[in-house]
Protein backbone atom coordinates (compact mmCIF):
# COMPACT_ATOMS: atom_id res chain seq x y z
CA UNK A 1 0.00 0.00 0.00
CA UNK A 2 1.44 3.25 -1.08
CA UNK A 3 1.96 5.91 1.53
CA UNK A 4 0.41 9.42 1.01
CA UNK A 5 2.94 12.08 0.03
CA UNK A 6 3.29 14.94 2.51
CA UNK A 7 2.76 18.21 0.74
CA UNK A 8 4.58 21.09 2.40
CA UNK A 9 2.65 24.38 2.76
CA UNK A 10 4.12 27.02 0.58
CA UNK A 11 5.51 30.04 2.55
CA UNK A 12 4.26 33.41 1.36
CA UNK A 13 6.92 35.90 0.35
CA UNK A 14 7.88 38.79 2.67
CA UNK A 15 6.56 41.44 0.37
CA UNK A 16 3.11 39.96 0.72
CA UNK A 17 3.05 40.85 4.40
CA UNK A 18 4.54 44.29 3.72
CA UNK A 19 1.81 45.10 1.21
CA UNK A 20 -0.83 43.94 3.63
CA UNK A 21 0.50 46.13 6.41
CA UNK A 22 0.58 49.12 4.07
CA UNK A 23 -3.04 48.53 3.05
CA UNK A 24 -4.12 48.32 6.71
CA UNK A 25 -2.21 51.51 7.55
CA UNK A 26 -3.76 53.44 4.66
CA UNK A 27 -7.23 52.26 5.59
CA UNK A 28 -6.59 53.25 9.22
CA UNK A 29 -5.35 56.70 8.21
CA UNK A 30 -8.39 57.22 5.97
CA UNK A 31 -10.68 56.14 8.80
CA UNK A 32 -8.90 58.50 11.23
CA UNK A 33 -9.20 61.41 8.83
CA UNK A 34 -12.87 60.66 8.33
CA UNK A 35 -13.49 60.58 12.07
CA UNK A 36 -11.40 63.74 12.59
CA UNK A 37 -13.14 65.60 9.79
CA UNK A 38 -16.48 64.65 11.24
CA UNK A 39 -15.51 66.23 14.59
CA UNK A 40 -14.15 69.47 13.05
CA UNK A 41 -16.79 72.18 12.58
CA UNK A 42 -16.40 73.34 9.02
CA UNK A 43 -18.16 76.24 7.33
CA UNK A 44 -18.03 76.94 3.62
CA UNK A 45 -17.89 80.61 2.59
CA UNK A 46 -17.50 82.14 -0.89
CA UNK A 47 -14.06 83.69 -1.12
CA UNK A 48 -15.47 86.89 -2.63
CA UNK A 49 -17.31 87.55 0.65
CA UNK A 50 -14.10 87.58 2.67
CA UNK A 51 -11.31 90.10 3.15
CA UNK A 52 -7.90 88.51 3.46
CA UNK A 53 -4.88 90.34 4.85
CA UNK A 54 -1.22 89.37 4.88
CA UNK A 55 1.04 89.59 7.94
CA UNK A 56 4.09 91.73 7.23
CA UNK A 57 7.04 93.27 9.03
CA UNK A 58 6.94 97.04 9.28
CA UNK A 59 6.86 100.14 11.45
CA UNK A 60 3.76 100.61 13.57
CA UNK A 61 2.88 104.28 13.81
CA UNK A 62 1.26 104.45 17.24
CA UNK A 63 -1.37 106.90 16.03
CA UNK A 64 -5.14 106.63 16.00
CA UNK A 65 -7.69 108.74 14.15
CA UNK A 66 -10.47 110.27 16.22
CA UNK A 67 -13.34 112.59 15.42
CA UNK A 68 -13.75 115.69 17.57
CA UNK A 69 -16.21 118.53 17.94
CA UNK A 70 -15.24 122.16 18.61
CA UNK A 71 -16.61 123.38 21.94
CA UNK A 72 -16.10 126.60 23.92
CA UNK A 73 -13.21 126.32 26.36
CA UNK A 74 -15.18 128.08 29.09
CA UNK A 75 -18.92 128.53 29.43
CA UNK A 76 -21.05 130.13 32.12
CA UNK A 77 -24.60 128.96 32.69
CA UNK A 78 -27.32 131.40 33.69
CA UNK A 79 -29.68 130.08 36.37
CA UNK A 80 -32.57 131.83 38.05
CA UNK A 81 -31.51 132.87 41.56
CA UNK A 82 -35.15 133.61 42.39
CA UNK A 83 -38.15 132.45 40.45
CA UNK A 84 -40.41 134.81 38.57
CA UNK A 85 -42.25 135.63 35.38
CA UNK A 86 -40.25 136.81 32.36
CA UNK A 87 -41.22 140.46 32.00
CA UNK A 88 -38.66 141.78 29.49
CA UNK A 89 -35.96 140.36 27.20
CA UNK A 90 -33.22 142.85 26.32
CA UNK A 91 -30.99 140.78 23.98
CA UNK A 92 -31.38 138.03 21.41
CA UNK A 93 -29.84 134.58 21.44
CA UNK A 94 -26.47 134.57 19.65
CA UNK A 95 -25.65 138.18 20.54
CA UNK A 96 -22.29 139.23 21.98
CA UNK A 97 -22.71 140.69 25.48
CA UNK A 98 -20.55 142.57 27.98
CA UNK A 99 -20.13 141.64 31.64
CA UNK A 100 -22.89 143.31 33.66
CA UNK A 101 -25.15 143.89 30.66
CA UNK A 102 -28.88 143.30 31.42
CA UNK A 103 -30.26 140.26 29.62
CA UNK A 104 -33.80 139.87 30.91
CA UNK A 105 -36.11 141.07 33.68
CA UNK A 106 -38.16 138.79 35.92
CA UNK A 107 -41.03 139.95 38.09
CA UNK A 108 -41.97 138.44 41.45
CA UNK A 109 -44.61 140.30 43.48
CA UNK A 110 -44.26 138.04 46.51
CA UNK A 111 -40.50 138.59 46.62
CA UNK A 112 -40.96 142.34 46.23
CA UNK A 113 -43.31 142.46 49.24
CA UNK A 114 -41.05 140.25 51.34
CA UNK A 115 -38.04 142.42 50.56
CA UNK A 116 -39.95 145.58 51.48
CA UNK A 117 -41.15 144.02 54.75
CA UNK A 118 -37.66 142.79 55.61
CA UNK A 119 -36.19 146.19 54.81
CA UNK A 120 -38.57 147.85 57.28
CA UNK A 121 -37.93 145.31 60.05
CA UNK A 122 -34.17 145.37 59.60
CA UNK A 123 -34.06 149.16 59.49
CA UNK A 124 -36.05 149.33 62.74
CA UNK A 125 -33.67 146.91 64.44
CA UNK A 126 -30.70 148.91 63.21
CA UNK A 127 -32.21 152.08 64.67
CA UNK A 128 -32.79 150.36 68.03
CA UNK A 129 -29.22 149.12 68.18
CA UNK A 130 -27.94 152.56 67.25
CA UNK A 131 -29.99 154.10 70.09
CA UNK A 132 -28.58 151.56 72.55
CA UNK A 133 -25.04 152.36 71.39
CA UNK A 134 -25.74 156.08 71.78
CA UNK A 135 -27.11 155.46 75.28
CA UNK A 136 -23.91 153.68 76.26
CA UNK A 137 -21.87 156.65 75.04
CA UNK A 138 -24.10 159.04 77.00
CA UNK A 139 -23.64 157.00 80.19
CA UNK A 140 -19.88 157.13 79.69
CA UNK A 141 -19.94 160.91 79.30
CA UNK A 142 -22.14 161.33 82.41
CA UNK A 143 -19.77 159.24 84.52
CA UNK A 144 -16.78 161.23 83.30
CA UNK A 145 -18.68 164.43 84.19
CA UNK A 146 -19.36 163.12 87.71
CA UNK A 147 -15.66 162.36 88.18
CA UNK A 148 -14.72 165.87 87.03
CA UNK A 149 -17.20 167.41 89.52
CA UNK A 150 -15.95 165.25 92.40
CA UNK A 151 -12.30 166.03 91.59
CA UNK A 152 -13.16 169.74 91.55
CA UNK A 153 -14.87 169.49 94.95
CA UNK A 154 -11.88 167.67 96.39
CA UNK A 155 -9.55 170.36 95.07
CA UNK A 156 -11.78 173.10 96.55
CA UNK A 157 -12.07 171.37 99.93
CA UNK A 158 -8.31 170.82 100.15
CA UNK A 159 -7.70 174.54 99.58
CA UNK A 160 -10.41 175.45 102.10
CA UNK A 161 -8.98 173.04 104.66
CA UNK A 162 -5.49 174.54 104.34
CA UNK A 163 -6.83 178.06 104.85
CA UNK A 164 -9.02 177.10 107.81
CA UNK A 165 -6.22 175.12 109.44
CA UNK A 166 -4.51 178.43 110.19
CA UNK A 167 -7.75 179.93 111.48
CA UNK A 168 -8.26 177.00 113.82
CA UNK A 169 -4.77 177.46 115.15
CA UNK A 170 -5.55 181.14 115.79
CA UNK A 171 -8.92 180.13 117.30
CA UNK A 172 -10.77 182.26 114.79
CA UNK A 173 -13.12 179.35 113.83
CA UNK A 174 -14.32 176.44 115.84
CA UNK A 175 -12.86 172.97 115.63
CA UNK A 176 -16.29 171.68 114.75
CA UNK A 177 -16.44 173.75 111.56
CA UNK A 178 -12.97 172.58 110.59
CA UNK A 179 -13.86 168.91 111.23
CA UNK A 180 -16.90 169.28 108.97
CA UNK A 181 -14.63 170.32 106.12
CA UNK A 182 -12.29 167.38 106.81
CA UNK A 183 -15.21 164.94 106.84
CA UNK A 184 -16.59 166.35 103.58
CA UNK A 185 -13.16 166.04 101.95
CA UNK A 186 -12.86 162.42 103.07
CA UNK A 187 -16.34 161.68 101.73
CA UNK A 188 -15.56 163.17 98.32
CA UNK A 189 -12.34 161.17 98.07
CA UNK A 190 -14.17 157.92 98.85
CA UNK A 191 -16.90 158.92 96.41
CA UNK A 192 -14.22 159.48 93.74
CA UNK A 193 -12.80 156.00 94.31
CA UNK A 194 -16.27 154.49 94.02
CA UNK A 195 -17.16 156.46 90.90
CA UNK A 196 -13.92 155.47 89.18
CA UNK A 197 -14.59 151.82 90.02
CA UNK A 198 -18.06 152.21 88.56
CA UNK A 199 -16.52 153.83 85.48
CA UNK A 200 -14.17 150.85 85.05
CA UNK A 201 -17.08 148.41 85.28
CA UNK A 202 -19.19 150.48 82.91
CA UNK A 203 -16.31 150.66 80.43
CA UNK A 204 -15.95 146.88 80.39
CA UNK A 205 -19.69 146.37 80.01
CA UNK A 206 -19.84 149.05 77.34
CA UNK A 207 -17.01 147.49 75.32
CA UNK A 208 -18.64 144.05 75.44
CA UNK A 209 -22.01 145.49 74.54
CA UNK A 210 -20.54 147.58 71.74
CA UNK A 211 -18.92 144.47 70.25
CA UNK A 212 -22.24 142.65 70.40
CA UNK A 213 -24.05 145.59 68.86
CA UNK A 214 -21.44 145.89 66.10
CA UNK A 215 -21.82 142.17 65.28
CA UNK A 216 -25.61 142.47 65.28
CA UNK A 217 -25.47 145.55 63.06
CA UNK A 218 -23.11 143.79 60.64
CA UNK A 219 -25.42 140.78 60.48
CA UNK A 220 -28.48 142.96 59.95
CA UNK A 221 -26.71 144.90 57.22
CA UNK A 222 -25.76 141.61 55.54
CA UNK A 223 -29.38 140.50 55.72
CA UNK A 224 -30.47 143.84 54.31
CA UNK A 225 -27.93 143.55 51.50
CA UNK A 226 -29.01 139.95 50.83
CA UNK A 227 -32.65 140.97 50.68
CA UNK A 228 -31.83 143.78 48.29
CA UNK A 229 -29.63 141.53 46.12
CA UNK A 230 -32.44 138.96 46.01
CA UNK A 231 -34.67 141.61 44.56
CA UNK A 232 -31.93 142.85 42.24
CA UNK A 233 -31.36 139.27 40.99
CA UNK A 234 -34.66 139.52 39.16
CA UNK A 235 -32.73 141.64 36.67
CA UNK A 236 -30.54 138.95 35.07
CA UNK A 237 -27.17 140.34 33.94
CA UNK A 238 -24.31 138.80 31.96
CA UNK A 239 -21.67 137.54 34.45
CA UNK A 240 -18.92 137.56 31.79
CA UNK A 241 -18.18 139.02 28.39
CA UNK A 242 -18.92 136.54 25.61
CA UNK A 243 -21.50 135.19 23.21
CA UNK A 244 -25.01 134.43 24.44
CA UNK A 245 -25.32 131.02 22.81
CA UNK A 246 -28.52 130.03 24.58
CA UNK A 247 -31.49 132.00 25.94
CA UNK A 248 -34.57 129.72 25.78
CA UNK A 249 -37.10 132.09 27.41
CA UNK A 250 -40.33 133.75 26.33
CA UNK A 251 -42.11 136.81 27.74
CA UNK A 252 -44.75 135.72 30.24
CA UNK A 253 -43.03 132.39 30.92
CA UNK A 254 -42.64 131.36 34.57
CA UNK A 255 -39.21 130.32 35.82
CA UNK A 256 -38.56 128.64 39.15
CA UNK A 257 -35.51 129.17 41.34
CA UNK A 258 -32.48 127.30 39.97
CA UNK A 259 -33.96 126.82 36.50
CA UNK A 260 -31.57 127.21 33.55
CA UNK A 261 -32.05 130.50 31.72
CA UNK A 262 -29.20 130.46 29.22
CA UNK A 263 -25.50 130.06 28.50
CA UNK A 264 -22.65 132.44 27.67
CA UNK A 265 -19.49 131.16 25.95
CA UNK A 266 -16.12 132.88 26.12
CA UNK A 267 -15.33 133.90 22.55
CA UNK A 268 -12.14 132.91 20.70
CA UNK A 269 -11.27 130.27 23.29
CA UNK A 270 -12.01 126.72 22.20
CA UNK A 271 -11.44 123.09 23.11
CA UNK A 272 -12.08 119.92 21.14
CA UNK A 273 -14.24 117.16 22.63
CA UNK A 274 -13.48 113.75 21.11
CA UNK A 275 -14.79 110.23 21.67
CA UNK A 276 -12.35 107.31 21.58
CA UNK A 277 -12.83 103.53 21.49
CA UNK A 278 -12.63 102.01 24.98
CA UNK A 279 -9.84 99.72 23.67
CA UNK A 280 -7.46 102.65 24.20
CA UNK A 281 -8.75 103.81 27.60
CA UNK A 282 -5.66 102.56 29.47
CA UNK A 283 -3.29 104.25 27.02
CA UNK A 284 -4.80 107.72 26.80
CA UNK A 285 -3.51 110.21 29.38
CA UNK A 286 -3.42 114.02 29.70
CA UNK A 287 -0.58 115.67 27.81
CA UNK A 288 -0.59 113.38 24.77
CA UNK A 289 -0.35 115.33 21.47
CA UNK A 290 -2.72 115.28 18.52
CA UNK A 291 -2.83 117.15 15.25
CA UNK A 292 -5.33 118.05 12.56
CA UNK A 293 -5.39 119.89 9.26
CA UNK A 294 -7.76 122.74 8.44
CA UNK A 295 -7.81 124.94 5.33
CA UNK A 296 -4.36 123.76 4.32
CA UNK A 297 -2.66 124.37 7.67
CA UNK A 298 -1.69 121.95 10.44
CA UNK A 299 -2.55 122.60 14.08
CA UNK A 300 -1.53 120.84 17.29
CA UNK A 301 -3.51 120.17 20.44
CA UNK A 302 -2.94 118.33 23.72
CA UNK A 303 -5.22 116.09 25.76
CA UNK A 304 -6.30 118.16 28.75
CA UNK A 305 -8.81 115.88 30.47
CA UNK A 306 -9.86 112.23 30.20
CA UNK A 307 -13.38 111.44 31.38
CA UNK A 308 -13.58 107.98 33.01
CA UNK A 309 -17.17 107.20 32.02
CA UNK A 310 -17.59 104.73 29.14
CA UNK A 311 -20.81 104.90 27.11
CA UNK A 312 -21.58 102.55 24.20
CA UNK A 313 -17.94 101.48 24.08
CA UNK A 314 -16.59 105.04 23.90
CA UNK A 315 -14.99 107.45 26.36
CA UNK A 316 -14.58 111.22 26.01
CA UNK A 317 -11.49 113.45 26.15
CA UNK A 318 -11.00 117.22 26.02
CA UNK A 319 -8.14 118.60 23.93
CA UNK A 320 -6.81 122.16 24.12
CA UNK A 321 -4.62 124.16 21.77
CA UNK A 322 -0.97 124.47 22.76
CA UNK A 323 -0.10 126.96 20.02
CA UNK A 324 -1.96 128.78 17.26
CA UNK A 325 -5.75 128.60 17.11
CA UNK A 326 -7.48 128.67 13.70
CA UNK A 327 -9.33 131.90 13.01
CA UNK A 328 -12.24 130.20 11.31
CA UNK A 329 -13.25 127.76 14.05
CA UNK A 330 -16.95 127.52 14.84
CA UNK A 331 -18.75 125.99 17.79
CA UNK A 332 -19.95 122.48 16.87
CA UNK A 333 -17.53 122.15 13.94
CA UNK A 334 -16.30 118.57 13.35
CA UNK A 335 -12.56 117.87 13.03
CA UNK A 336 -10.61 114.71 12.17
CA UNK A 337 -7.60 114.35 14.49
CA UNK A 338 -4.61 112.04 14.67
CA UNK A 339 -3.78 111.21 18.28
CA UNK A 340 -0.25 110.01 19.06
CA UNK A 341 -0.16 107.28 21.72
CA UNK A 342 3.52 106.29 21.57
CA UNK A 343 6.73 106.12 19.53
CA UNK A 344 6.97 104.19 16.18
CA UNK A 345 8.26 100.60 16.54
CA UNK A 346 9.34 97.78 14.17
CA UNK A 347 7.02 94.78 14.57
CA UNK A 348 4.75 92.28 12.78
CA UNK A 349 1.70 94.00 11.35
CA UNK A 350 -1.74 92.60 10.56
CA UNK A 351 -4.30 94.78 8.75
CA UNK A 352 -7.10 95.88 11.07
CA UNK A 353 -10.51 94.40 10.35
CA UNK A 354 -13.89 93.66 11.87
CA UNK A 355 -12.58 90.39 13.31
CA UNK A 356 -10.93 92.31 16.16
CA UNK A 357 -14.27 93.31 17.68
CA UNK A 358 -15.56 89.71 17.48
CA UNK A 359 -12.51 87.79 18.71
CA UNK A 360 -10.90 90.47 20.85
CA UNK A 361 -7.71 89.78 18.89
CA UNK A 362 -7.32 86.44 20.70
CA UNK A 363 -7.65 84.21 17.61
CA UNK A 364 -7.96 84.38 13.82
CA UNK A 365 -8.56 82.17 10.79
CA UNK A 366 -5.26 81.53 8.95
CA UNK A 367 -5.25 80.23 5.35
CA UNK A 368 -3.23 77.13 4.55
CA UNK A 369 -0.70 76.89 1.72
CA UNK A 370 -3.37 75.93 -0.81
CA UNK A 371 -5.47 78.95 -0.01
CA UNK A 372 -8.57 76.74 -0.03
CA UNK A 373 -8.98 76.36 3.73
CA UNK A 374 -8.50 78.51 6.81
CA UNK A 375 -7.96 77.15 10.31
CA UNK A 376 -8.58 78.76 13.67
CA UNK A 377 -5.36 79.81 15.43
CA UNK A 378 -4.77 81.50 18.78
CA UNK A 379 -2.70 84.68 18.64
CA UNK A 380 -1.61 87.55 20.88
CA UNK A 381 -1.88 91.17 19.74
CA UNK A 382 -0.73 94.49 21.16
CA UNK A 383 -0.92 98.08 20.02
CA UNK A 384 -2.86 99.16 16.96
CA UNK A 385 -3.71 102.18 14.87
CA UNK A 386 -6.37 102.78 12.26
CA UNK A 387 -4.59 100.57 9.68
CA UNK A 388 -2.64 97.86 11.48
CA UNK A 389 -2.57 95.85 14.68
CA UNK A 390 0.64 94.60 16.29
CA UNK A 391 1.11 90.80 16.30
CA UNK A 392 3.07 89.52 19.29
CA UNK A 393 2.56 85.75 19.04
CA UNK A 394 0.92 83.13 16.82
CA UNK A 395 1.62 84.51 13.34
CA UNK A 396 4.61 84.91 11.04
CA UNK A 397 5.39 87.28 8.22
CA UNK A 398 3.61 86.09 5.07
CA UNK A 399 0.70 84.40 6.85
CA UNK A 400 -2.64 85.17 5.23
CA UNK A 401 -5.51 85.90 7.62
CA UNK A 402 -9.25 86.45 7.19
CA UNK A 403 -9.70 90.00 8.52
CA UNK A 404 -13.35 90.59 7.65
CA UNK A 405 -16.18 90.01 10.12
CA UNK A 406 -16.52 86.55 11.66
CA UNK A 407 -20.28 86.62 12.14
CA UNK A 408 -21.02 83.59 9.91
CA UNK A 409 -17.89 81.64 10.87
CA UNK A 410 -17.55 82.58 14.53
CA UNK A 411 -18.29 79.04 15.78
CA UNK A 412 -16.33 77.19 13.07
CA UNK A 413 -12.97 75.47 13.48
CA UNK A 414 -12.24 75.44 9.77
CA UNK A 415 -13.40 77.58 6.87
CA UNK A 416 -13.70 76.10 3.40
CA UNK A 417 -13.21 78.81 0.79
CA UNK A 418 -15.41 78.27 -2.24
CA UNK A 419 -15.36 80.05 -5.56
Amino acid sequence: MAMDKVIQKRRRPWWYWFVGMMIVSVLGWILYQAVSDASVRTTSVPVNQLIIGTVQSGTLEDIISVRGSVQPLNSVFLDAVNGGVVEQIFVEEGAFVEAGQPLLQLSNTSLRLNVASNDTAITEQLNNLTNIANGLETTQLNTEREIIIIEYRILTLERQMRRQQELVNERMISQQDFDAIVDELEYQKRLLVNTRARQTLEDRIRRDRQMQIAAQIEKLEENLSLAQSSFESLLVRAPITGQLTSLPVQIGESKISGQRLGQIDVVNQYKIAAQIDEFYVSRVVPGQPARFALTGSNYSVLIDKVYPEITSGLFTVDLIFDAAVPDNLRRGQTLQLELTLGSPQETLLLPVGSFVQETGGNWVFVLDASGQQAHRRNISVGRRNNRFIEVREGLSAGDRVITSGYGAILNADRVQLSQ
